[in-house]
């Protein structure tokens, strides 16, 4: 599956016609994820200098640099998000004409086959990278930068983070298994289904199977997400109990918790990101399967992706 994916990527990389303009606006997004983490330390400051008395100049100054922070955060973050929304636009025409250069069809259901599978693949392609230009970037460098920051403030805490991250992930790692095979099939009625629909009326019978293939693929969603969001709870409760304790005991004040749990807090937010931004590459390896084995499209070889 690892290998599927980076291979997909690697493809879809292949294909991006405007590769300095993406890489750009891609790099000033990655800039402005950092700021955010930085927004959770200075407010922890100024609740700290507030808890201490300490003088209300030096307090203001603080949060005049997080007003600072904020609005170039939010420069940043805008213009690179509405920049890379342009880019993406013009990859779903880059894999369209990339696809189309030597379509051969002998049927209009064949045409109409292979275009859906490009259309299947264009779709995910662009939901991805949709998908990590905002808050797939975020969750990215947070889940490696966070960590580290709860390493300096408690050993104990970083742990704890580490052992919740772990047992998100490897939870993710098993569900999504399953969701690819059911996209797989998803994939294969939507493709009969607007082939169907293209030369007739009568698509009764791939309306009722498409039905029955969703309401597994939904079904699944709901399971997969619901044993994710109560291992991010249990894991949020038990560093959130730690932390009251740790200030009971002396050995941590108010504004410790503020930063552990802000940080502990987005932690949940940027791994379910993460499990989006998967189930995603997900439906972009099923996708380019489809077009692998797809006798109509020679352009992509099947072997390239096993």
């Amino acid at each position: 599956m690892f290998k599927k994916t980076k291979i997909t990527l690697f493809l879809i990389f292949k294909i991006i016609q405007a590769k300095p303009r993406f890489l750009f606006w891609f790099f000033v997004r990655f800039l402005s994820s950092l700021l955010p983490l930085l927004s959770i330390y200075l407010y922890s400051l100024v609740v700290e200098n507030v808890e201490n008395k300490v003088e209300y100049t030096a307090v203001f100054f603080l949060v005049l640099i997080i007003l600072i922070v904020r609005l170039v955060d939010n420069f940043l973050r805008l213009r690179s998000l509405f920049r890379l929304d342009e880019c993406i636009s013009d990859i779903g025409f880059d894999i369209h004409n990339y696809f189309t250069q030597d379509l051969h069809t002998e049927t209009k259901v064949e045409r109409h086959q292979s275009i859906q599978a490009i259309r299947n693949f264009a779709d995910a392609s662009s939901l991805t990278l949709t998908l990590f230009r905002q808050p797939g970037i975020d969750s990215i460098v947070s889940l490696i930068t966070i960590p580290t920051i709860l390493w300096f403030v408690d050993r104990r805490i970083f742990v704890l983070e580490i052992v919740y991250i772990l047992v998100y992930m490897i939870i993710d790692f098993y569900t999504t298994q399953k969701y690819t095979r059911l996209k797989d099939s998803q994939n294969s009625k939507v493709e009969d289904y607007y082939a169907k629909l293209q030369e007739s009326n009568d698509t009764e019978l791939e309306q009722k199977t498409f039905t029955r293939h969703f309401s597994r693929l939904s079904n699944w969603n709901f399971i997969e997400w619901f044993i994710l969001q109560n291992s991010a709870i249990f894991f949020y409760c038990l560093i959130f109990a730690y932390a009251i304790i740790s200030v009971y005991s002396g050995y941590k004040q108010i504004s410790d918790i503020v930063l552990i749990m802000g940080y502990v807090g987005s932690t949940q937010t940027y791994l379910n990101s993460f499990s989006e931004i998967k189930d995603s590459l997900a439906d972009m390896t099923v996708a380019v399967d489809h077009l692998a084995k797809n006798k109509s499209i020679s352009i992509i070889d099947l072997d390239d992706l096993v």
